[in-house]
C-alpha cells in the first residue's frame, strides 16, 4: 500500500506507483527426466514444427514443448498440437501452427484479456478507457495491431481484434519428411 494506490518493488530496485496489480504466477517444465533419455531440451523439451523431438519417434506437446523456440504454458496451444500430432501419427505429416494466443484470465470483478506483442517488437501503445474498462492496443510503426490487453467491457473487444493479428506460429508449407530438424 502506498496512500491511496499500490508500489511494487522490482528485483532491480526500481518501484512503480501504481493503481491495480496483476500477478501470474506461472509454469515451468520439468525437463530433467528428457534430458537424462538423451532429448534435447531448452525451455522445454525442444521438437521440430511436427513436434519430434530430437529422438526419432519420440514426441512431445503441451506445456513441456518448446517449439520454435516457444513454450507456450496454457491450452489453446496444446488443442493446436493435439490436432496436429494426431494427423502426423496417421501417417499425414502434418506441421503444428498458433494462430493468435490471447490470455484470458477470469475474473468476474476484472476480466481481463492480453495478447502480447512478440518480444522486440517495434510499436507503441496507446491506451483508451477509463474505470475498469481499458483497451491498450499495441501497434506497429505502420498501424498494424501486434498485441492488446482488454479489461471490463473492453474484453468484448476481442474476436475483432484477433482477426487482426498476426499469428503466433504461422501455418508452413505441406512437409514432406518426418525427420527432425535438428
Amino acid at each position: 500500500q502506498s496512500g491511496a494506490g499500490l508500489q511494487a518493488q522490482l528485483s532491480d530496485g526500481q518501484s512503480l506507483q501504481c493503481d491495480l496489480l496483476i500477478s501470474a504466477v506461472g509454469l515451468r517444465p520439468r525437463t530433467e527426466l528428457a534430458a537424462a533419455a538423451g532429448l534435447k531440451t531448452g525451455r522445454g523439451i525442444v521438437v521440430d514444427r511436427l513436434l519430434q523431438t530430437s529422438v526419432r519417434h519420440i514426441y512431445a506437446l503441451g506445456d513441456c514443448a518448446e517449439v520454435g523456440g516457444l513454450n507456450l504454458l496454457y491450452v489453446m496451444p496444446l488443442m493446436s498440437g493435439v490436432r496436429a500430432l494426431g494427423r502426423t501419427l496417421g501417417g499425414t505429416a502434418t506441421s503444428v501452427s498458433y494462430g493468435p494466443m490471447p490470455v484470458t484470465v477470469k475474473t468476474p470483478v476484472c476480466p481481463l484479456v492480453v495478447s502480447p506483442p512478440a518480444a522486440g517488437s517495434e510499436g507503441h501503445w496507446s491506451v483508451t478507457g477509463e474505470g475498469g474498462d481499458i483497451s491498450a492496443l499495441f501497434q506497429a510503426p505502420d498501424g498494424r495491431l501486434l498485441g492488446y490487453a482488454l479489461t471490463g467491457a473492453a474484453v468484448q473487444q476481442r474476436l475483432a481484434l484477433n482477426k487482426q493479428l498476426p499469428p503466433v506460429l504461422a501455418e508452413l508449407p505441406q512437409v514432406l519428411s518426418l525427420t527432425p530438424s535438428f
